[in-house]
């Protein structure tokens, strides 16, 4: 829930790290296994070794006005993202990116009384009773784990202590709180659509710094708070 910055050097150091790993192709819903080299996880279940559904990405301040609100709306940026691939709908531009991120932050404060950093709990109550969404969640997450759920066309939001996740385009230090959208993976990172900067859609994050940097808000411990998730699917 930070301003993102682009300095030159730092953009071209993560362009390299893009090439090394390439993010896969996004998919639709029809996907040929028979062609995908596969894992076999933990049930049983062949998983293919990559794959990267095809999600709409939104920044938090869709007109780069980093505001306290926006600086405030990665949560509700996750949530919209979300909403949207459900809904099978790209985004129109920034004014609709803006409508629906103002919409739910309306919905949070009359219903929640507030809309900054929301904890999974309740970020979770805002994708069932406003999008009429599934929205399970998950404690001491496996990759694997988050692997099948990506595979079966659902959506993982990973709360996270920003600091921790070292990504370059943030505003030193980064934000103390952040949601992610996990919509893929490849044999090393998890493939994302991180709502901080605008530089987000297919970022990659070391398996690693994903489950490092896992956790609730805990009141503002960020540190010190839970490790879970939120599955998010449709009805």
């Amino acid at each position: 829930m930070y301003r993102a910055f682009m300095p030159s050097e730092q953009e071209a150091a993560l362009e390299l790290s893009k090439k090394a790993l390439p993010s896969p192709e996004a998919v639709s819903e029809s996907v040929a296994l028979s062609s995908m080299p596969s894992v076999q996880t933990e049930n049983n279940r062949q998983l293919p070794n990559e794959y990267n559904l095809d999600v709409p990405f939104t920044s938090q301040a869709p007109h780069a006005n980093w505001d306290f609100t926006h600086e405030e709306a990665c949560e509700e940026a996750a949530i919209l993202i979300a909403s949207r691939y459900f809904q099978n709908r790209e985004f129109e531009g920034p004014d609709d990116a803006e409508k629906g991120l103002q919409e739910i932050i309306a919905w949070e404060k009359e219903n929640l009384g507030f809309f900054e950093s929301t904890t999974a709990d309740e970020t979770a109550r805002v994708i069932r009773e406003m999008l009429n969404l599934q929205a399970q969640i998950i404690e001491n997450p496996a990759i694997d784990e988050i692997k099948r759920y990506i595979f079966e066309h659902k959506l993982v939001l990973a709360p996270a202590a920003g600091r921790e996740l070292g990504n370059p385009f943030f505003k030193s230090p980064g934000p103390l709180y952040h949601m992610l959208v996990i919509r893929g993976y490849n044999q090393a990172q998890f493939i994302t659509n991180d709502p901080g900067t605008k530089r987000g859609e297919n970022y990659p994050y070391d398996f690693e710094t994903v489950f490092n940097a896992n956790r609730d808000w805990n009141g503002g411990d960020v540190l010190g708070g839970d490790k879970v998730m939120i599955v998010v699917g449709d009805n």
